[in-house]
């Protein structure tokens, strides 16, 4: 049940430069183009008890996500809806995908935050928050119209960083907590309605946990023009971190320049022809020295040409890590007051949330065991005078505000022994298991 969708967005021509964006419109983020998907009849979904439903978010290969109101307290909500009943064959996954979107996003404010599962007479649903801002498909789009005002780039360098130390941020707390998302891309990322918006990312239907080490099989999952190059050939398996980190560095590359690094020849997703042309590019010739990378080159800092380097880096082994991208110069680079402020306001939002959770131990069997009994209820027709029935996920934000101060929950993280880096210790191995294949268009 992905996180987030996407409806298309205005077709921005047929260059290269316009690929990165088209394509990312056709796939997923909740809350893009808010109105474009409206329809003239708005149905109930059996959730008129607690929600009234607003209008269409966007829609995937699974269902449909509404936007929806909150009747008691007039707060809006995106609600991803899939008709009952499911088949019972994908249950463990939509499970999965559910905990690891739920145990995340309750513990950072770069994820998106799921707070309950609802089953109604007629659909499940996963209710999450509301990102106004939709995801950063048409806000790249919108930049790329006026690049030439930043020298050609869509976005200068301090406001990109701005973005992507709050990607990296998301995605160390993935691995910290042994989750890989194995299908970061531009449109996984949403932006809320703070200025400047701060990033939110989402769609877990690819992420897949890990126990020991983070060693994965071969299966070939994500998106083209977003995979490593050990993610395209599956000879060997993959490091599903290592993936996530080459993923990232195309990322920054499509919000710097508004294309790929290395583009897919053949237009079919599902053809391997098309993949082996990525694949081929990406050991034969480095991002720098692809010819229609030439002149997006030479208007990036030479740091920034040496992280992307490191990113994109072949050979897995000595890629650059989440952990080393943090401490590289441009990484840490001095930025413009406004989003100096901004990354310390939401640090410290942050550090309130990691101390607090960390404490609140609110991850329980008891909450597992529900998801699963109404997920078997999911696979039957409904029950004669059956109502709505509602699982929470995690603590709300407003409940985690009411756990102990900051002070007090640090204490006791340091006298039970530390936080471990990761507020979910690890527990992401767990969530082991095949994702929905309905999270992405590209796979196979």
């Amino acid at each position: 049940m992905g996180g987030c969708f996407s409806s298309p967005s205005a077709d921005a021509g047929a260059s290269s430069a316009n690929k990165a964006a088209n394509k990312a419109a056709s796939a997923g983020g909740h809350a893009s183009r808010e109105g474009s998907a409206v329809k003239s009849k708005v149905p109930d979904f059996g959730l008129g008890e607690v929600w009234e439903v607003i209008k269409l978010l966007g829609t995937g290969g699974e269902g449909e996500t509404w936007l929806c109101r909150e009747k008691e307290t007039g707060r809006e909500v995106a609600i991803k809806l899939v008709r009952r009943p499911i088949p019972k064959s994908i249950t463990q996954i939509i499970q999965r995908e559910i905990r690891i979107l739920a145990d995340l996003g309750d513990g950072h404010l770069n994820i998106v935050h799921a707070e309950e599962v609802v089953l109604t007479r007629s659909h499940i649903g996963l209710v999450m928050e509301y990102v106004r801002g939709g995801n950063m498909v048409g806000f790249v789009t919108r930049q790329r119209e006026t690049r030439d005002q930043r020298g050609g780039l869509c976005l200068d360098e301090d406001e990109c960083n701005y973005y992507f130390r709050q990607l990296i941020w998301a995605v160390q707390f993935c691995h910290e907590n042994h989750v890989a998302h194995r299908d970061l891309k531009l449109d996984n990322t949403l932006l809320d309605g703070h200025d400047p918006p701060r990033l939110k990312l989402c769609d877990f239907g690819f992420a897949k946990g890990w126990g020991a080490n983070s060693n994965m099989d071969t299966m070939r999952i994500g998106t083209p023009e977003y995979m490593g190059p050990e993610l395209i050939s599956g000879r060997s398996g993959y490091d599903g971190k290592k993936v996530d980190v080459w993923a990232s560095g195309v990322l920054l590359f499509v919000l710097l320049l508004g294309m790929f690094p290395f583009e897919m020849e053949d237009e079919n997703y599902v053809n391997t022809a098309g993949l082996y042309s990525i694949w081929i590019q990406q050991i034969r010739t480095s991002w720098q020295e692809n010819p229609h990378n030439a002149g997006g080159v030479s208007r990036l800092s030479p740091e920034c040409r040496d992280l992307l380097d490191r990113m994109f880096d072949v050979n897995q082994d000595s890629r650059i890590s989440i952990e080393a991208i943090v401490k590289h110069p441009w990484f840490s680079r001095p930025l413009p007051p406004r989003y100096t402020n901004a990354l310390a306001q939401l640090q410290k939002e942050q550090a309130g949330i990691t101390a607090r959770f960390a404490v609140s131990n609110f991850r329980s069997k008891e909450r597992d065991l529900q998801l699963q009994q109404l997920l078997d209820r999911a696979t039957q027709p409904p029950a004669p005078g059956e109502g709505i029935t509602r699982v929470m996920l995690a603590r709300t934000r407003d409940q985690l505000a009411s756990l102990p101060p900051i002070d007090t929950a640090i204490n006791t993280i340091t006298e039970g022994g530390g936080a471990g880096g990761g507020t979910n210790g690890g527990a992401g191995g767990e969530h082991s298991g095949a994702p929905s294949r309905s999270a992405s268009q590209s796979q196979l």
